[in-house]
């Protein structure tokens, strides 16, 4: 029974087809005559494809299979599902076993470069395999070892197909940037809008126009006996301070007006690329929202859902009062960018204005409140 196959054959005249298989001397067993055009019977399988022959003439169909041949033609059935999943297991095997990103948890510039480079150096990058708990584990002493004058601490944690590096920065001796004897001047040309002096002997008072080096708060004291102390005069000097700036500005601007028109598109996301599962003749002009359905840790796969909505681009224009308004909110913008000691915009007032084309020119001048505060250093000789 280990090789038989329980075969049906129906058609006219079914003894004719038994004569056949006789004078081809394919053995048969188990025969039995359902009807005078239909019969059934067993046989090994391998004569399976000679009874096919007749097939012009007879429908012969398989009822049963028994012992190995039942593995045979599932196997045979099913080769391309089992090569796909045989593949699939394979790709994923090697898939998890591929670095596809390296995280390093730090906000110091410098020393997320130095990592990166050492990392590089022992092969620890995107799309190289993964390295042993052990290997790890030397890696990392010979990164503190060979920088050992800047880093304090490194743990490499593999998650999924990524590395996370954390490190503790070992602290230096910093510089202190004041001295043992000091005066606070003026970093540059202002009107005092606030003082606030902690030691020392404040020279100026609030609305006093100072010039740029002007002491404010003195670190010498000069007794009335002639004895001069000297001290660390400690403080903060809030001045308002005036920059003239240009900026110009386009009259003209596009404006996104939804049209009521969405849908939602799934895509699979695979390392940076993306696959939609359905395409759609695009919108011309949309905004999109994501929400990630499935984000998988083992290899860097995503399916995410997108909400699209279409959007018309309406092109409109500034009145004369508006495109001002929108130029000195940009002037003022960039402004704060450049100068990071600004603490605020106290007023402000265009001098000049022109256009040019389809833009506004304008020429202003602003009033700000910035910390002006400087430390000079009192040298002693003794």
């Amino acid at each position: 029974m280990h090789n038989l196959i329980k075969v049906k054959v129906e058609g006219k005249n079914i003894n004719n087809y038994i004569l056949w298989l006789i004078k081809n001397k394919i053995n048969i067993t188990n025969v039995s005559l359902v009807s005078h055009n239909e019969m059934t019977f067993l046989i090994e399988y391998k004569y399976y494809n000679y009874l096919k022959k007749y097939s012009k003439t007879y429908t012969v169909s398989i009822l049963e299979v028994h012992g190995k041949v039942k593995f045979i033609m599932f196997m045979k059935q099913n080769f391309i599902i089992l090569i796909s999943i045989i593949i699939s297991l394979t790709i994923l095997y090697i898939l998890s076993n591929i670095i596809f990103s390296v995280d390093i948890v730090y906000n110091n510039k410098e020393i997320v470069n130095l990592l990166n480079k050492e990392l590089n150096n022992y092969n620890i990058k995107k799309y190289q395999l993964k390295k042993s708990y052990d290997n790890l584990e030397i890696i990392k002493k010979e990164i503190l070892e060979n920088n050992k004058d800047k880093l304090e601490w490194l743990e490499i944690l593999e998650s999924g197909t990524k590395y996370i590096v954390k490190v503790v920065e070992r602290k230096q001796e910093t510089k202190d940037n004041s001295y043992k004897y000091q005066s606070i001047t003026a970093k540059k040309n202002a009107i005092i809008y606030d003082i606030k002096a902690y030691n020392g002997e404040k020279l100026k008072e609030k609305n006093d126009y100072v010039k740029k080096d002007t002491i404010i708060i003195s670190g010498i004291l000069n007794k009335a006996n002639g004895e001069i102390i000297y001290k660390k005069a400690l403080g903060q000097i809030l001045g308002e301070v005036w920059y003239e700036t240009q900026v110009e500005f386009p009259y003209f601007y596009k404006e996104e007006q939804l049209t009521g028109r969405k849908r939602e598109v799934y895509t699979i996301k695979f390392i940076n690329k993306s696959f939609p599962l359905f395409t759609f003749k695009n919108y011309h002009n949309f905004k999109k929202d994501e929400i990630i359905l499935v984000d998988n840790n083992v290899i860097p796969i995503k399916f995410i859902k997108e909400k699209q909505y279409e959007v018309n681009i309406i092109e409109k224009i500034y009145t004369e009062e508006e495109v001002i308004k929108e130029a000195i909110t940009y002037a003022k913008e960039k402004l704060q960018e450049s100068n990071h000691n600004i603490l605020k915009i106290k007023d402000y007032s265009i001098m000049k204005k022109e256009n040019i084309g389809n833009k506004v020119k304008l020429k202003i001048f602003f009033s700000v409140i910035e910390d002006i505060t400087k430390i000079e250093e009192i040298k002693v000789e003794y």
